[in-house]
């Protein structure tokens, strides 16, 4: 997602955000990153995400160990898909909605995010 967001020094800024997390824990990978005015920061460590399963519409959490990211996606709609085919199935919350909250760039420049486009998702799959 590409969005544009005022830092805390009131210039505008073009921010890209990328957090993926969960199918890369504990291989010491990860594909989390801030791409600011198009200078990318590389978020090396988990991310922690809250949020619920069984309740997808509620707010979700992202936050970084490393005090670099701390943002909340607020829903406001459910793309949920399931595929049953007993020896294999599919179940996937996209939830798309809004991101507010802070990022901390690489040089240590805070930017305050407000109503940011974009989603979460997490998809459970058996093969």
């Amino acid at each position: 997602m590409v969005v544009r967001a005022t830092p805390a020094t009131d210039r505008s800024s073009v921010i890209g955000l990328q957090f993926g997390g969960k199918w890369t824990e504990g291989t010491g990978y990860t594909q989390n990153a801030l791409l600011v005015n198009g200078r990318l920061s590389k978020i090396g460590t988990e991310l922690a995400w809250e949020y619920s399963w069984d309740t997808p519409m509620k707010p979700w959490h992202v936050i970084d160990p490393n005090a670099q990211i701390d943002v909340e996606l607020l829903p406001r709609y459910d793309n949920h898909s399931k595929i049953d085919l007993k020896a294999m199935s599919r179940e996937t919350h996209q939830v798309f909605g809004t991101w507010s909250g802070t990022i901390t760039d690489d040089n240590g420049t805070r930017f305050d995010l407000n109503h940011m486009q974009g989603f979460g998702e997490e998809s459970r799959a058996r093969w």
